[in-house]
C-alpha cells in the first residue's frame, strides 16, 4: 500500500461494515484508511489542522482504533497533546478529546469546562451534556470579584475578558506603551482616541494619573515619551472598573493575569477518573460532551480484529460524582491503553517535552498477564506483569533495537511479531521462544510500527515503514529472503558537506545514527574512521592547513573536530541559539570563521581558531533563520540569510551591518540559500516554500530570475555548481527526485534524477558534481548522470 509522502509511523486495524481495514499515520500529516483485502485507499484524513503561527501540522505520535457503543472509531494523538476522533467508514471527523477539565457551579448550575484542540473553551451542562457557552482562543480562566471569567486572545486581536455565566464581555482592552520606571515604580501609558493618556501603576495595577503631564515637568515629559517609544514591550492593558487585570506584551507569550484577577488552574489531561474508573471526555462534532468508560488495564481482552471495545456513560448517571484529573501524560497513554502496545517513536510527555519510549506489548499468556519488554541489544524478554520476573525464553535474533511489538493468536499458539531498526519483521512462538521462519524483508527503511488482525481466517501482520509504505504479511506462513546488508550509515543521512582532507576531495555526511562519516569522492570508500556526533547542522573549514568539521547538536552546542583524526580542536561551546538551523564558513581578515543561524532569529559569528564569538549577533530578521551562505562582494566577505519572514538579507561580516533593504519576492518561508558567480557578478540563489527558486544580484539587490521549483511539494535542499562548460547549475530535491536548473540560460538542465529513497541532504562537489544523502545512502551525481 503505497501512497504516503513521508515515513509511515503508526498502523492499526479495524472492521468497518464487515470489511477489514488498515489505518496508517504518516509524518506527511495525513491518516489513510485502506481496504486490507484489496489494498485500495478508501479515505485520506488530514490528521490535524495547521498551526496558524507556523503553518505546520503537529506531528502524530500515536494511533489506535476502538469500538465505542458498537461504532468503530480512530483515535489520533499528536505531539501538541491533542487527540482527535475519526469515523473510518466516512473518513470524516467524529470529534476530539477534551484537553482541559474544571468543574464549577455557575448561577446554581453544575457545569464542566473543557478546552478543545483549537483552544476553544466550552461550558457544558453536567446534567444534559449540552454545550451552554463557547469562548474561542481561551488563554486562562480566573475569578474576578467572585465571578468566574475567561480571558481570550485571538492572534490578530486584543485580549478580552468574559463573564462565564452570562457570556458577556467585561472591561476594555487599551493599547499601551511601556514599561517605564518612575520614582521606583513601573508604569505604562494607555492612549485612547479623543481623551488624554492615562498612566497605570504596574506594581499595584491601579490608575496612577489621568495624564502623564500630571506627574512630570515638560522637560521630563519629553524624555519620558522618547523612553516609552524605545522600550515598547507592553502592547495592551485590559482594564475593569479602573483596575488592570490582564497585561499583554509584544512577545509571543500569552497575556498575563494580574491584579484582582486570580487565575484558576485547569488540570490538563483527558483521562480523569470517576469513582475510581478511568474515563475519557469526548467532544462530538454535534458539540455534545460524552464520557467513555475506559479499559481497566492493557491486559483487557480485545476483539478478533485487534480493537478495544468501550461504552459511553450517560451523563445523567454521573450526577453527584466528582471527576478527578488524570496524570500529565494521559493523552498518549490513552492510545497505548486502547491498543495495548507502544512503539519506540517519540512521544509527548507534557507540552512540547519529547522523549523516546521503549516498545512494549501487554497480553495474557495462558492465565498469566505478561509484558514483552525489549532490550538494548535487540532482544525481547517476556516478563510477568506483576513482579517483572521472567515469563519465558528471551526472543533473540534482531541485530538492533526493536521498534514495535504486537501479538496474535493462531490456533492454540500465541505468536509475537516484532519490527526493528535492522529493517526486518520477525515472528516468534512465545511458548518455545523460537523464531518462525526467516526474517520478513521488503521494507527499504526502518519499520516503525506493527499491528495484527485476522483476514479470511488468516492472521495478518501490518507494518509501517520509513520507506513511506504499509505492508502486509501472512503470519501463519512467515517467509523471508534473508535481507540485505548495507555498509556505512544505519540511519537517514541528514547533512552533507564537501572538503579536502590530506589533499583528497571528500564528502562529509552526518546521519541520524549519530555518526559523521568522511568519504573519498573518487573511490566512494570511507576516508577515515567515523566520528560520533548528533548533528542538527554541519559545515567544513580549513584552519592552519587542517580540514575541520563544525557541527551543532540539537541543544545548540558547537563542536569543532579534525576530519582526519577526530581530535577535538576546542571544548564544545554553547552558541546561544535555541536551535541551530543552518551553518556556513568563511574567512574574515585572514581568520577562518563559522556562521550559525537559528530559531532565535540571529546570526552568530565564531572564530574557529579560538572557539570564541567574533562579533555581536546579527539582528534584523523577524522570524527564525533557516538558511545561511557566504560570498565576497566588492572585495569584502558577506553573508546571505533566508528566513521564515519570507526575506533574504545581506550582511557585512566585518561590521555586522545589514547591507541594503531585505530582498523580497518570496510569498512564503525561505528554506534554502546558496551563492555563486553568474556572468561575472556575485549572486544569491534562494528557494522558498512558495515553490520558487529566485536569483538575486547582490550588487544591486534586485531579483534577476525566478523559476518554479517543482510541480508539488517543497524542501530545504539546494546546491549550486559550476559546470566545465561555464554553465551555472542549481540542483534541488523534492522527496526522492533531484531536479536541475540552468541558471545561466534560465531553463531546466537535463532530466530529473529519481532516487530509491527520500532525499534529505544535497551539496555541491568539485567538478560540477553533486553529493546527495538519500535514506541511509550517500551518492554522487555527475554531469553524465
Amino acid at each position: 500500500m503505497n501512497g504516503h509522502d513521508a515515513p509511515v509511523v503508526a498502523v492499526a486495524t479495524a472492521v468497518v461494515d464487515g470489511r477489514a481495514v488498515v489505518v496508517s499515520a504518516s509524518r506527511d500529516a495525513t491518516v489513510c484508511v485502506w481496504d486490507l483485502a484489496t489494498g485500495e485507499r478508501l479515505h485520506t484524513l488530514t490528521a490535524a489542522p495547521a498551526d496558524l503561527m507556523s503553518s505546520l501540522s503537529p506531528e502524530l505520535v500515536a494511533l489506535a482504533t476502538v469500538v465505542v457503543d458498537k461504532q468503530p472509531l480512530v483515535l489520533t494523538c499528536h505531539i501538541d497533546g491533542t487527540g482527535r476522533l475519526w469515523d473510518p467508514a466516512t473518513g470524516r471527523s467524529a470529534g476530539e478529546l477534551a484537553l482541559g477539565l474544571a468543574q464549577l457551579v455557575l448561577d446554581g448550575r453544575h457545569v464542566v469546562l473543557a478546552v478543545q484542540a483549537d483552544r476553544t473553551l466550552g461550558v457544558w451542562d453536567r446534567a444534559t451534556g449540552g454545550r451552554l457557552g463557547v469562548f474561542p482562543w481561551m488563554v486562562d480562566i480566573g475569578v474576578l470579584d467572585g465571578r468566574e471569567v475567561v480571558v481570550t486572545c485571538h492572534p490578530d486581536h486584543e485580549a478580552q475578558v468574559w463573564d462565564l455565566a452570562t457570556g458577556r464581555e467585561v472591561g476594555e482592552c487599551l493599547p499601551a506603551e511601556g514599561p517605564w520606571t518612575l520614582d521606583g515604580r513601573d508604569i505604562a501609558v494607555t492612549k485612547e482616541q479623543g481623551r488624554a493618556s492615562r498612566v497605570w501603576d504596574l506594581d499595584r495595577h491601579v490608575l496612577l494619573a489621568t495624564d502623564l503631564r500630571e506627574l512630570l515637568a515638560d522637560a521630563e515629559y519629553e524624555h519620558a515619551v522618547s523612553a516609552l517609544a524605545s522600550m515598547d514591550t507592553v502592547s495592551t492593558l485590559t482594564v475593569v472598573d479602573g483596575r488592570v487585570v490582564v497585561l499583554d506584551t509584544h512577545y509571543e507569550d500569552p497575556p498575563e493575569l494580574v491584579g484582582d484577577l486570580v487565575p484558576v488552574f485547569v488540570p490538563y489531561g483527558p483521562s480523569p477518573t470517576l469513582e475510581g474508573r478511568s474515563v475519557a471526555l469526548a467532544v462530538g462534532v454535534d458539540h455534545t460532551l460524552r464520557l467513555w468508560d475506559l479499559p481497566t488495564s492493557p491486559m483487557d481482552s480485545t476483539g478478533p480484529d485487534g480493537t478495544r471495545s468501550m461504552r459511553s456513560i450517560p451523563v445523567e448517571a454521573t450526577a453527584g460524582q466528582e471527576l478527578v484529573k488524570g496524570g500529565p501524560g494521559d493523552l498518549v497513554d490513552l492510545a497505548s491503553l486502547l491498543s495495548a502496545r507502544t512503539n519506540g517513536l517519540v512521544v509527548a510527555e507534557s507540552g512540547w517535552e519529547i522523549r523516546v519510549r521503549d516498545a512494549s506489548r501487554s497480553l495474557v499468556l495462558g492465565d498469566t498477564p505478561v509484558s514483552l519488554v525489549p532490550g538494548p541489544d535487540g532482544t525481547v524478554t517476556p516478563r510477568h506483569a506483576l513482579d517483572a520476573s521472567a515469563a519465558g525464553r528471551v526472543l533473540a535474533g534482531h541485530t538492533d533495537r526493536v521498534w514495535a511489538i504486537d501479538s496474535a493468536q493462531v490456533g492454540t499458539r500465541t505468536l509475537a511479531v516484532t519490527t526493528s531498526r535492522d529493517r526486518t519483521v520477525r515472528v516468534w512462538d512465545l511458548a518455545t521462544g523460537e523464531q518462525e521462519g526467516e526474517p520478513l524483508t521488503g521494507h527499504t527503511g526502518q519499520v516503525w510500527a506493527v499491528a495484527t488482525t485476522v483476514v479470511d481466517g488468516r492472521c495478518v501482520a501490518v507494518t509501517a515503514g520509513e520507506d513511506h509504505t504499509v505492508r502486509t504479511w501472512d503470519v501463519t506462513a512467515a517467509r523471508g529472503d534473508g535481507g540485505r546488508l548495507r555498509a556505512g550509515h544505519t540511519g537517514s543521512v541528514l547533512a552533507v558537506a564537501t572538503a579536502v582532507c590530506d589533499g583528497v576531495p571528500v564528502v562529509v555526511t552526518a546521519g541520524a545514527d549519530h555518526t559523521v562519516r568522511t568519504w573519498d569522492l573518487t573511490t566512494g570508500s570511507q576516508a577515515c574512521d567515523p566520528l560520533s556526533a548528533e548533528v542538527s547542522a554541519m559545515a567544513t573549514a580549513a584552519v592552519g592547513g587542517d580540514s575541520l568539521v563544525v557541527t551543532a547538536t540539537p541543544d545548540a552546542t558547537l563542536h569543532v573536530v579534525e576530519l582526519a583524526t577526530g581530535r577535538t580542536v576546542h571544548r564544545p561551546f554553547p552558541s546561544g541559539h535555541g536551535r541551530v538551523l543552518a551553518m556556513a564558513t568563511a574567512t574574515l581578515d585572514g581568520l577562518p570563521v563559522a556562521l550559525t543561524a537559528g530559531s532565535d532569529r540571529v546570526v552568530g559569528v565564531w572564530d574557529l581558531t579560538t572557539g570564541q564569538p567574533l562579533a555581536a549577533p546579527f539582528t534584523g530578521h523577524s522570524s527564525r533563520i533557516t538558511a545561511v551562505a557566504t560570498a565576497v562582494l566588492d572585495g569584502r566577505p558577506v553573508a546571505v540569510t533566508g528566513s521564515w519572514d519570507k526575506t533574504v538579507r545581506l550582511w557585512d561580516l566585518a561590521t555586522g551591518r545589514q547591507l541594503g533593504e531585505p530582498l523580497t519576492g518570496h510569498t512564503d518561508w525561505v528554506t534554502a540559500v546558496a551563492t555563486a558567480t553568474l556572468d561575472g557578478a556575485p549572486v544569491a540563489i534562494s528557494r522558498g516554500r512558495d515553490r520558487t527558486i529566485r536569483v538575486w544580484d547582490l550588487s544591486t539587490g534586485q531579483q534577476i530570475r525566478d523559476a518554479q521549483a517543482a510541480e508539488s511539494g517543497s524542501g530545504n535542499t539546494l546546491a549550486v555548481s559550476a559546470m566545465a562548460d561555464g554553465r551555472l547549475v542549481a540542483a534541488f530535491g523534492d522527496d526522492r527526485t533531484v531536479r536541475f536548473r540552468d541558471l545561466t540560460a534560465g531553463c531546466p538542465a537535463g532530466s530529473d534524477h529519481l532516487l530509491p529513497f527520500p532525499l534529505h541532504s544535497l551539496a555541491a562537489a568539485p567538478g560540477g558534481r553533486f553529493a546527495v544523502g538519500f535514506g541511509d545512502e550517500v551518492g554522487v551525481l555527475s554531469r553524465a548522470s
